[in-house]
This record gives structure tokens, C-alpha cells and sequence, in this order.
């Protein structure tokens, strides 16, 4: 007998996003150490948002990646994505403006 509903694709799409979040964490907390150890940033603010995206974003982002099945059932298979996605941006923005204001 055939299941009441469709197969949702949901941890096919959450394992292709997870090897994309889990190789920008990687790579961010390489580059961004390294870039902390160096000292070559030269403005506080510049050191202040990489100190919150090391310690704060990208533990966040790898926390609503991991918690994929906890929000999937109080927010649904949508408002994950959207609330993913929305971390995602912000971990990414704060990551770029940094990459700016070092270079």
C-alpha cells in the first residue's frame, strides 16, 4: 500500500545544503583565525564583526543546519529553508563586509 503523501525531498535538499554550510564554516573558521592571529586588521570594528562571526555566526549557522529536524516540525519544510536561508545570509554578509574591511 502506498504512503498517505508524497516523499518530501527535504533531507536530500538539507544533506546538498549541508555539505555547502559545513565547507563555508570550515573554510570561514580556517581563514578567519588566521586572519585574527595574524592581526591584520586594522580597525576595531573591522576585528569586532570577525570575533562575532567566528564566534557567534558560524556556530549558529552549523546549530539551525544540525537542528533540521526539531524546526522542520514546529515551523514546517518552508520556514525552515526561509529561516535557514536567512542565517545564511546574514553568516555570509558578516563574512564578506569582513573580507572587505581586512583587504
Amino acid at each position: 500500500m502506498a504512503p498517505p503523501w508524497a516523499p518530501s525531498r527535504f533531507w536530500q535538499y538539507w544533506a546538498l545544503a549541508g555539505m555547502v554550510a559545513l565547507t563555508a564554516a570550515f573554510w570561514w573558521s580556517i581563514t578567519g583565525y588566521a586572519l585574527f592571529e595574524s592581526g591584520g586588521l586594522r580597525s576595531a570594528i573591522a576585528d569586532g564583526l570577525l570575533r562575532f562571526s567566528l564566534l557567534v555566526l558560524t556556530p549558529a549557522l552549523l546549530l539551525v543546519w544540525l537542528a533540521a529536524a526539531w524546526l522542520r516540525r514546529r515551523i514546517g519544510e518552508g520556514g525552515y529553508w526561509q529561516f535557514f536561508g536567512l542565517v545564511a545570509m546574514i553568516w555570509a554578509g558578516s563574512v564578506l563586509v569582513t573580507r572587505m574591511l581586512a583587504a
